[in-house]
């Protein structure tokens, strides 16, 4: 039984990648909620999960984590999978949404609030406040100790809450885009650590044309991201040398309290002509713009290395095939001076959403409420308990804590097995799931190892030293669109974002000459981008 529902499952993602494929996905979910009707494995009843396939979760059914929750909560868990490009997945929910097909029991899957509210006011999604305040129910979330805050954080413009949190502050995950430079190469070519937009072009020269990697031929890569892995968008590093630029905000910036947008400054045009440069110049990777994290992981993971410079907000995008020798490359200063980096103060992430469609919405309102376990928390990123990381004190004693030297916090958790993140496996959802880790536990999981010849580097010194104080002073936090703002700006604001991303790589590659930057803002301005403005700062009023 197992057997088939899994081959059914797979066969259900592997047509979920094509269209035309509604009416294979319709069908599929009608499937699935046929299951729901139905008992699941060993008479437990069935909640229905739609997920994104994610390339680092090898198979949700046999997951680790999964067994974890049903054999704790007595549930069958059967998933319905979305493509892992995030605009591809919201596709696909937006099909199943409108065509009025049966959903699952719960949508899984990241959503900007925009969208949550739009389907929070369609009656997609149900709100969960009733269950939050049963402290009998919402077991899990009541012991969370900023519980209020993180309640408040998720709140809709109509005063309710759709969604159950996955909160984790942890500083390091705040700015989390980060490039890494190979230091080995450096070294070899006798280079120093770049600190401009000039040296960064320099050494990525360097880099190309020196053969670094010694294998004889001129293969090496200078520059290189992609599409969706964790903070792997190259722009982004590139792009805060010139203007602040944060994709999580849209690329809207505040100055003194007024909302404006990076994407029609002379500075991000600046920033455009540099990376075209890069590119034109044979210093910066076109790849970056079409291969995923898996591809990429492909190109750079190799003896000797490949690339000199990856953005990645992870450590583990690298493999033991280079040897620890990627080193944190601070954000370099453009030609004004500025120094940035993207920041983005810890808030609670929305999942677990809860449809209309749901066949009891309180069970499955307490599996996700069960999600909230500190030790379930600590496999949904960590892995399995005593094999992937370990809480004994007789373990934990072999480990220096990553803020022992700065904060004299010893650790608490080892992790026994780091590579497990970030790189395909079978014990957790990537933690894309609720959850809940405090700030203290954060400083206190190492990977640490005392005495280890083999030991991996700390990180978070350097960050401290280079990325923390290339945070701004004034970000935009969070906005608070009222419901007739979220409809005022809904089609302008996905189609103003899409084309800003779309111009922007179309400018750096050379597909569109910067000639026509004039004819690109006129496009902007015909797309409704002032009343999108206007909007935009009267969310952030309400916010302060």
């Amino acid at each position: 039984m197992t057997q088939q529902i899994s081959k059914e499952r797979k066969a259900l993602s592997a047509g979920l990648l094509v269209l035309p494929m509604l009416g294979a996905l319709l069908s599929a979910c009608s499937q699935g909620n046929q299951q729901a009707n139905e008992s699941g494995e060993g008479g437990r009843p069935v909640i229905t999960v739609a997920v994104q396939a994610n390339p680092n979760v090898e198979d949700y059914e046999t997951n680790h984590y999964t067994k974890l929750v049903e054999d704790a909560m007595n549930v069958d868990l059967k998933f319905l999978e979305l493509p892992s490009q995030a605009d591809e997945a919201l596709t696909k929910l937006s099909l199943m949404v409108s065509s009025g097909a049966e959903l699952p029991d719960v949508v899984n899957i990241y959503l900007n609030e925009s969208t949550v509210f739009d389907y929070a006011a369609k009656g997609v999604f149900i709100p969960q406040d009733d269950y939050l305040n049963n402290p009998e129910l919402a077991v899990n979330f009541n012991k969370i100790p900023e519980k209020e805050f993180v309640r408040s954080s998720m709140k809709l413009p109509d005063g309710k809450v759709y969604a159950l949190p996955r909160y984790s502050p942890q500083k390091w995950n705040e700015g989390s885009n980060r490039a890494w430079i190979n230091s080995e190469w450096l070294e070899k070519l006798k280079l120093d650590m770049p600190k401009t937009t000039d040296d960064l072009y320099n050494v990525l020269k360097a880099f190309v044309e020196q053969d670094p990697n010694g294998n004889g031929k001129k293969d090496e890569v200078g520059f290189v991201g992609s599409l969706n892995g964790w903070s792997q968008n190259p722009r982004v590093y590139l792009m805060n040398a010139f203007i602040y630029a944060d994709p999580g905000k849209s690329y809207m910036n505040v100055k003194d309290g007024r909302i404006f947008p990076a994407y029609t400054q002379t500075e991000w045009k600046e920033g455009l002509e540099y990376m075209n440069k890069l590119v034109k110049d044979g210093l910066f990777s076109p790849l970056s713009f079409t291969q995923d994290e898996t591809q990429m992981k492909a190109l750079i993971n190799v003896p000797g290395g490949m690339a000199g410079v990856v953005t990645a907000g992870s450590y583990s995008t690298f493999g033991q095939e280079l040897d620890n020798k990627m080193t944190l490359l601070p954000p370099v200063k453009g030609p004004s001076g500025l120094s940035a980096t993207p920041y983005s103060p810890s808030l609670p992430t929305q999942l677990w959403f809860i449809t209309k469609d749901a066949k009891d919405p309180e069970l499955a309102f307490k599996v996700g409420d069960y999600m909230l376990d500190p030790e379930l928390s600590i496999v949904s990123r960590y892995g399995e308990k005593g094999v992937d990381w370990s809480d004994d004190p007789s373990v934990v004693a072999g480990y220096v804590g990553p803020f022992e030297e700065l904060e004299g916090v010893p650790a608490a958790v080892a992790e026994l097995n780091p590579s497990i993140w970030n790189n395909p496996q079978n014990k957790h959802w990537n933690d894309a799931n609720p959850a809940y880790r405090s700030l203290e536990l954060g400083k206190t999981v190492s990977n640490l190892k005392k005495g280890a010849d083999d030991v991996l580097p700390n990180w978070r010194p350097a960050f401290e030293e280079g990325y923390v104080p290339a945070f701004p002073e004034e970000v935009i936090v969070k906005l608070s669109y009222l419901p007739e703002e979220l409809k005022q700006i809904a089609n302008s604001k996905t189609a103003i974002d899409n084309y800003v991303n779309e111009s922007a790589v179309a400018f750096i590659t050379g597909n569109r000459p910067l000639s026509q930057w004039d004819d690109y803002i006129a496009e902007l301005n015909k797309m409704g981008i002032e009343q999108y403005l206007e909007v935009t700062q009267a969310a952030y009023d309400r916010s302060k």
